[in-house]
């Protein structure tokens, strides 16, 4: 008699964020980054991405980061502790909606006005220049990602990525809307504002 092994293995997805930044800890930091893509990790930030090592009992199949210093910095003693883990870098970065000639060398605070006229102007097409994407671009990058996680072959996936984008996973996975639109752009903003997703905290999904 032979019996059949294949199990059917429902993938395991974490959504990690990174550990405090120098941006989320001081709102008086001015950079001369215009993303603040360089922003690296605070003390407390190490201690964080540290801290998280207690919630690997096993080594993840794949770990993903994304462009910007402070998500390889919260990757780092994961890649320490397992090496062997394939490490690849996706375009899971955050979403930088100001053009990158208005942030540059200002503060969190001094950039509040920019992005308020932003989410009031409610315009999912609207693109405010050079280093910055319009909302439908950005929902976009997030729905290729959630399709390259489908067809991965790996079991145990873990990504660390930035508030927005893990948001709007959570929003697409849970809403779903079909047409990126003023109405959805909005009802967005107001799932984001509502379900804000901390420093280091570890938000897993079902593809």
């Amino acid at each position: 008699m032979v019996t059949n092994n294949i199990i059917n293995m429902k993938k395991k997805i974490w959504f990690i964020r990174h550990g405090q930044s120098i941006v989320n800890a001081d709102k008086n930091f001015k950079s001369d980054d215009f993303s603040s893509s360089g922003a690296s990790l605070t003390d407390e930030g190490h201690r964080q991405a540290e801290k998280l090592l207690d919630i690997f009992l096993v080594a993840p199949d794949l770990l993903v980061t994304s462009p910007f210093v402070r998500t390889k910095e919260t990757a780092m003693p994961l890649i320490k502790t397992y090496p062997e883990v394939r490490h690849e870098e996706w375009p899971i970065h955050e979403f930088t909606y100001v053009a990158d000639v208005k942030c540059f060398n200002t503060t969190y605070l001094e950039r509040e006005p920019l992005k308020k006229e932003y989410w009031q102007r409610n315009d999912p097409l609207y693109h405010d220049g050079d280093g910055a994407e319009s909302f439908e671009a950005f929902i976009g990058r997030v729905r290729e990602t959630l399709e390259k996680l489908k067809g991965r072959p790996e079991n145990f996936i873990v990504l660390f990525s930035h508030n927005y984008t893990i948001s709007a996973v959570k929003y697409l996975l849970e809403n779903d809307p079909k047409q990126i639109t003023p109405e959805s752009m909005r009802a967005f903003k107001e799932y984001y504002e509502a379900n804000p997703v901390g420093n280091a905290e570890k938000i897993e999904i079902e593809i």
